[in-house]
């Protein structure tokens, strides 16, 4: 019975290939191949290599029995996923952050009508109705923590792992908004057909 895995291009994927290997599953490819799909015979498992945004979509959908994907894609997408285990690794914290030498030092000091630049605009939205500030919400796709520096955003929601780039960019937390790891995820449908085979994993 063949198992196929979707595995996180960027933040996770290091971690999660020796993960696998920790298992004697042997996915690994080299660097300069443009492979997306890559197979360990001897196990009969197939590995997808997914954008990290895509693996949630990639597992609900069917096309992947299992997945590694972090915590805050699951509690921003909200997918119908198994969640299996916590893998204990890729941990960051999804943060709301403000400049340096902004006049607001904690959540209580935010003005109406604030501007949020954020890709987490699920998480963005539960975390505005959580605290009772009014905010607006600007969905980007990349380099966030640019928003607040142009003036295109009051504050930013972002993950940070070393918080290396929010020092940076002269950008301070304010609040930690979810701690998030990596987390082993599977089909429902899959669940249930191929479940002894899946919680070797």
């Amino acid at each position: 019975m063949n198992i196929t895995i979707a595995i996180p291009k960027g933040f996770l994927h290091d971690g999660s290939y020796q993960y696998l290997a920790s298992l004697g599953i042997n996915l690994q490819i080299e660097k300069d191949n443009r492979a997306l799909m890559f197979y360990d015979r001897k196990n009969n498992i197939k590995g997808l290599l997914v954008r990290p945004n895509d693996v949630n979509a990639y597992v609900e959908h069917g096309s992947a029995d299992l997945g590694i994907v972090g915590l805050d894609l699951i509690k921003e997408q909200n997918p119908d996923v198994v969640k299996l285990k916590d893998l204990n690794f890729g941990n960051c914290k999804l943060v709301f952050a403000v400049k340096e030498d902004s006049k607001y030092k904690n959540i209580n000091d935010l003005p109406a009508n604030i501007t949020i630049a954020t890709k987490f605009t699920r998480l963005a939205n539960d975390f505005i109705n959580k605290t009772g500030i009014s905010a607006d919400i600007i969905k980007l796709y990349g380099s966030i923590e640019l928003a607040p520096i142009i003036k295109l955003s009051d504050a930013i929601i972002d993950l940070v792992a070393t918080g290396k780039t929010l020092t940076a960019n002269r950008l301070i937390s304010l609040e930690t908004i979810l701690e998030s790891s990596a987390i082993l995820i599977a089909n429902p449908v899959a669940f249930k057909i191929k479940k002894s085979k899946l919680l070797n994993f």
